[in-house]
């Protein structure tokens, strides 16, 4: 047997109860979720809900993670159960395959682990929706009258792929994870009109922004290693950084990138991320568009290589649609980069209402065009652009901050 399968794992309990100077006393959370830290190949919410794990349990809570060995196309996770002061069961899934180019996570023990401790934990926070994962905790969380909470990260919307399977999911169960779960928590705006599309009402959804540990932003490296590294030395690099997705606004940034060539040639494209079932696309866009010479890609990169890459960066491009928060803009800015986003996307409420950075209508390949012209001048109103969207990230959006509204939504739940 795999030494992470374990059927029935023993969960390590406190037997008082604590409480703050404030007589509130500090919870027992379950965090559940397809994907864990480190398997940033499936994007950003393994490493956002691994911070938001930290942050709730440097406030004292009793947090236990329970997640499938999901990593990588290639590989599985094999963590060992206790990193720091969370406690991790990584179950093996069915199929590696499967759940790499299916999103189809079948972990077992799933059942056999809930059934034990289900009733042990004050309240239950599902990560992502559409999960065999999310049914499970649904039917036990009824059974031992636990609440749960559900952050979606963007999963609600029927797009993309398997649309009829998303459907068919919903009008089984999906519908029912939604409508029982005691609050639903929206990183935005254009994530809370999702949640409504669906049928849930707004008194149930509360507004929650992930968060981002500015720490790992100072000190910057030096400016010039990616660029030598690469060949960039004296062009100005446009980036952009995440999976390659049909999602990511990827066809209209390279069409963007064609006219800005009609405007000047100094500049090179850099596709920084993981192919995630696009990438041949991209390639024969490329192509068709005649920019081999000018696109860089270079795969998955993360900390701290990719400081490296956004220090190098002359502005950063966020052009997804249906995006609704997305890091990298913000990650961006704590590296002093100007940024452009799509105006339909969460970070783009932020970004507009703060100023600080560019915003553009979603798949309007000129305008975008014009926009990265604009901030490759590198004005004074850009940099002070970029300088108000930095002190917005450190004030509005630290882990400790994020913790505690989530924290607070808990506590509402556990109230009513």
């Amino acid at each position: 047997m795999r030494r992470n399968a374990v059927t029935k794992p023993e969960v390590r309990r406190t037997t008082t109860r604590v409480t703050d100077k404030e007589g509130q006393s500090f919870m027992r959370i379950l965090e559940v979720t397809p994907y864990f830290a480190p398997a940033y190949s499936y994007g950003g919410p393994p490493e956002t809900v691994h911070r938001l794990c930290e942050a709730l349990a440097g406030r004292g809570h009793e947090v236990t993670v329970l997640t499938t060995d999901a990593f990588s196309s290639t590989k599985r996770q094999t963590r060992r159960h206790t990193v720091g002061s969370l406690e991790i069961f990584y179950l093996p899934n069915l199929s590696n395959y499967l759940a790499w180019n299916h999103q189809l996570f079948l972990p077992s023990g799933t059942r056999a682990f809930l059934r034990s401790h289900a009733k042990t934990f004050d309240i239950i926070h599902v990560h992502s929706f559409r999960t065999y994962q999310n049914v499970v905790v649904r039917q036990h969380a009824l059974r031992t009258n636990t609440p749960y909470l559900l952050s979606a990260h963007g999963s609600v919307p029927r797009i993309v792929r398997k649309k009829l399977a998303k459907t068919v999911f919903d009008s089984i169960v999906g519908q029912s994870v939604l409508q029982d779960a005691a609050r639903l928590i929206a990183v935005s705006n254009a994530e809370k009109r999702q949640y409504e599309t669906m049928g849930v009402p707004s008194s149930k959804i509360a507004v929650i922004p992930n968060g981002i540990d500015a720490r790992q932003y100072s000190p910057l490296p030096p400016r010039g290693s990616f660029s030598r590294q690469h060949g960039l030395v004296g062009r100005k690099v446009v980036t952009y950084l995440g999976r390659l997705n049909s999602r990511k606004g990827l066809d209209t940034l390279l069409k963007s990138f064609r006219q800005l060539l009609d405007i000047r040639v100094d500049v090179s494209l850099v596709l920084a991320g993981p192919d995630d079932g696009y990438g041949r696309q991209v390639e024969r866009m490329i192509k068709q568009l005649s920019l081999q010479e000018h696109v860089l890609f270079t795969g998955l990169v993360t900390l701290p290589e990719k400081l490296n890459v956004l220090v190098d960066s002359d502005v950063v491009v966020y052009p997804g649609s249906f995006e609704i928060f997305g890091l990298v803009p913000f990650e961006a800015l704590l590296c002093r980069r100007p940024v452009i986003v799509a105006d339909d996307s969460g970070c783009g409420e932020i970004i507009a209402a703060t100023g600080g950075g560019i915003t553009f209508p979603v798949s309007d390949s000129a305008e975008l065009a014009r926009a990265i012209s604009r901030t490759l001048q590198d004005g004074e109103d850009i940099k002070q652009m970029t300088e108000r969207g930095r002190k917005f990230v450190i004030e509005h959006l630290e882990w400790g901050r994020i913790a505690e509204e989530t924290e607070e939504s808990y506590r509402v739940v556990l109230g009513s």
